[in-house]
């Protein structure tokens, strides 16, 4: 009896992780064809509380996420959060609230495409000074970069970007 529950669980939360997708997608407005871009308003994301960050891909042209879970790890390997994307969005949103070790902390961010994967530790565009690793700190919302490591990135030199 346990092991259906745990089906009927598990199948219950990837039902509801497709239909808020699918939603998602089916929600959206479009433009009337005669409307003025300025007269379509789009409502603004609630600003994050506390110390926050969002994993994303918008200076990275042509790259976008693949389905899978993605990590924000401190130096040490712990998670501090995580996002888990479809193909192809671009942004996880603020997540926040979070609790880090330290004041500033050094992060790194990992890809999982599945359950038992090794993992592919993203490219980060916007790193702290003289390393390779994003950062936070203690109630300030931070948006962290991403690229995939073995694509290049278009437009993008990551030495006038430190």
């Amino acid at each position: 009896m346990k092991k259906a529950v745990s089906w009927g669980t598990l199948f219950g939360l990837v039902a509801l992780i497709v239909l808020l997708a699918v939603g998602t997608v089916g929600a959206q407005d479009e433009m009337p064809e005669d409307a003025e871009p300025e007269a379509v308003e789009v409502p603004a994301e609630p600003d994050p509380k506390g110390t926050a960050v969002r994993i994303n891909f918008e200076l990275a042209p042509g790259h976008s996420a693949k389905r899978g879970h993605y990590s924000v790890q401190d130096e040490g390997g712990g998670e501090i959060a995580s996002w888990y994307a479809l193909d192809g969005w671009r942004d996880s949103g603020w997540i926040d609230r979070l609790d880090i070790a330290r004041e500033t902390v050094l992060v790194r961010v990992l890809y999982y495409p599945g359950p038992d994967t090794e993992p592919t530790v993203m490219r980060i565009l916007n790193p702290a000074p003289f390393t390779e690793f994003g950062w936070m700190s203690q109630d300030i919302a931070h948006a962290i970069e991403v690229a995939w490591p073995d694509m290049p990135v278009e437009g993008f030199d990551v030495e006038e970007a430190e």
